[in-house]
C-alpha cells in the first residue's frame, strides 16, 4: 500500500517536472534578418521562408513615440542584412515572440532595454529575468525612456504608465 502510494508520487513528481520543463523550452534557428518594420517588429528569412516576428520583451510607453521610432532606426542599422540566431519563447496564433543574438551572444533585446530604446513588456513572452535585469540598468542610469525630461514629458501629456509590473515584482 505505502510502496503504491510511493510509485503515484513518484509519477506525478516526474510528470509536473516534465511539464515545466517542456514549457520554457525554447526553439533556436539561425535567420537571415531582412529589416525592421517598427520598433518592436522584424522581418526575418527562416529556412526560406519570410516571417514576421515580435522582440519578446520589448514595449514603449504610451504617448513616447519618439522611442518606437528611435527603436526602430536602431533594429534597422544593427541587425538588417545580418544572419542571426532567432531564439522562439512563445508562439501564438503564429504570432512569434523571439530574441534575436549574433553568433558571439550578444541580444538585440538586451541591447535595446539597456540602452533605454524601450521598456520591458512581458505581453506575449513572460517573465524573462536577462530582459528586465537590463531594464533596471536603464532605469538606475536614466537614459532613454527613463531619462527624467520623458518622463515628465509623458506626465504633462497624460500618459503616465512608467513602472513595468515586472520591475516591481524584481524589486520584492
Amino acid at each position: 500500500m505505502i510502496f503504491g502510494f510511493i510509485i503515484i508520487a513518484c509519477i506525478a513528481i516526474g510528470l509536473v517536472f516534465l511539464t515545466l520543463r517542456t514549457s520554457s523550452t525554447t526553439q533556436t534557428a539561425i535567420v537571415d534578418v531582412i529589416g525592421a518594420l517598427d520598433g518592436r517588429t522584424v522581418e526575418v528569412m527562416n529556412n526560406k521562408h519570410m516571417e514576421r516576428v515580435i522582440l519578446a520583451g520589448i514595449g514603449f510607453p504610451p504617448g513616447d513615440s519618439r522611442s518606437e521610432s528611435e527603436s526602430a532606426e536602431v533594429v534597422q542599422d544593427v541587425v538588417a542584412g545580418r544572419r542571426l540566431y532567432m531564439e522562439v519563447f512563445k508562439e501564438v496564433s503564429g504570432c512569434k515572440y523571439v530574441t534575436l543574438r549574433s553568433s558571439n551572444g550578444d541580444c538585440l533585446n538586451t541591447m535595446m532595454l539597456r540602452r533605454g530604446l524601450a521598456r520591458y513588456e512581458s505581453a506575449g513572452a513572460g517573465f524573462i529575468s536577462e530582459l528586465v535585469e537590463a531594464e533596471n540598468e536603464a532605469r538606475a542610469s536614466g537614459v532613454g525612456v527613463w531619462d527624467k525630461n520623458r518622463a515628465l514629458f509623458r506626465q504633462v501629456s497624460g500618459n503616465e504608465g512608467t513602472e513595468s509590473p515586472e520591475t516591481v515584482l524584481k524589486e520584492d
